[in-house]
């Protein structure tokens, strides 16, 4: 008799066990598939039209005042257009991570009115759990925005400013510089022009030692890069010496100089126009010659904290429904949401100037915004209403 009881609670416990594991996959199938897919549709979708929304509106701001451009040269209405359309990228990239923000604000506020929330945490999800799913589903639109703004903004907006350039000018230079001026080891070497067809015009070199002072000048009037060197034309000499001056004139002189057409084109864009490659070569030939590259090297580092930062307006989109305002209407919790956004804009702004001016280490400048609203994120997470 106790044998067949014995028998009957080891059926009993295993067909409980067999629930429990029946439910414990259940819950794993729904933690990785539809739980994804359902948090993911309504992220996805409202950050895309908040990131068209916010597209369209700078572009419709850039472009009524780029309006002011028609009748230089030969800039029309239609190549407004165009300009507006090469730097739509460059938006699309900017404004993203606040559109993690307010369309987070908006699609989790609407999950958590609707108890849509409250039932996910019933079926044992977590905080984490739901973050993690809101993270997985945003995860390729991350990644196609930091392609995006590796490999297509940057050309695109470089190209909008060499049509701009051809245009006023009615097509005789691409990008007028005046006074940029490079240091080639011993030698300071100033252009003037940068022609459309990739050759300079009105350079200098000064050449000079350090315990003898000027020892050169050299004038050349255009110059072209051909085989690794510059060929330049019409160049004229003077050497100086203690007793006298000694002048000398040449058809062309060919200069082997470490800076290339590419290099050049960078002295004249700033560096939110550059690629991570074009910034570390960049930063290697200015630390070559001894040359402060920290203002290139605080872009790299901003470029290097995007994935990052959008993890981070994620978390502050979270905290609108697990913190503190989670009992607030739908209304306050997007103004919530815009004024971080702008706080993370405006904070960045000034600290990433500041740490150049006061000699603050790049990494640290371009970081600092990004920690601040992080551990704001984390501090409402926590906190309850």
């Amino acid at each position: 008799m106790q044998s067949t009881e014995n028998c009957r609670s080891a059926k009993s416990m295993w067909l409980r066990l067999r629930v429990v594991l029946r439910s414990f996959r259940q819950r794993n199938q729904l933690s990785y598939g539809i739980l994804d897919k359902y948090v993911g549709k309504s992220m996805v979708l409202t950050v895309l039209v908040i990131a068209l929304c916010l597209t369209l509106f700078t572009g419709l701001v850039t472009f009524i005042d780029s309006m002011r451009y028609i009748g230089r040269g030969s800039i029309g209405f239609w190549f407004v257009c165009e300009y507006v359309l090469l730097l739509s990228p460059g938006f699309i990239v900017t404004f993203f991570p606040v559109s993690i923000l307010i369309g987070g604000v908006i699609a989790l506020g609407n999950m958590a009115r609707n108890s849509e929330i409250v039932v996910l945490q019933s079926l044992g999800l977590s905080r984490t759990n739901i973050a993690v799913s809101a993270l997985k589903s945003l995860l390729p639109l991350i990644l196609v925005i930091m392609a995006l703004g590796e490999y297509v903004a940057p050309p695109m907006e470089q190209y909008a400013e060499y049509r701009y350039s051809v245009l006023s000018s009615n097509g005789a230079m691409s990008v007028s510089k005046s006074g940029v001026w490079l240091k080639e080891g011993q030698s300071f070497i100033g252009i003037r022009f940068t022609l459309s067809d990739g050759t300079l015009r009105e350079i200098v070199r000064y050449d000079v030692d350090e315990q003898k002072g000027l020892q050169a000048v050299r004038r050349a009037e255009s110059a072209r890069y051909e085989n690794g060197e510059w060929v330049m034309n019409k160049v004229v000499v003077s050497e100086f010496s203690p007793a006298h001056v000694n002048t000398s004139h040449y058809d062309t002189q060919y200069w082997k100089l470490n800076f290339t057409p590419d290099r050049i084109d960078v002295m004249g864009n700033s560096g939110s126009y550059l690629t991570m490659a074009g910034l570390k070569d960049y930063i290697n030939y200015l630390k070559s010659n001894e040359q402060d590259a920290s203002r290139y090297q605080l872009e790299l580092y901003t470029k290097y904290m995007q994935p990052l930062i959008m993890v981070v307006m994620l978390f502050l989109a979270l905290s609108t429904v697990f913190g503190p305002l989670r009992s607030m209407t739908m209304g306050t919790r997007i103004l919530a949401g815009i004024t971080l956004g702008f706080g993370y804009y405006v904070l960045n702004q000034i600290v990433a100037p500041f740490s150049l001016v006061y000699g603050i280490p790049p990494l640290i400048g371009s970081s600092m915004a990004t920690v601040v609203f992080g551990c704001i994120a984390f501090y409402l997470l926590r906190r309850r209403a």
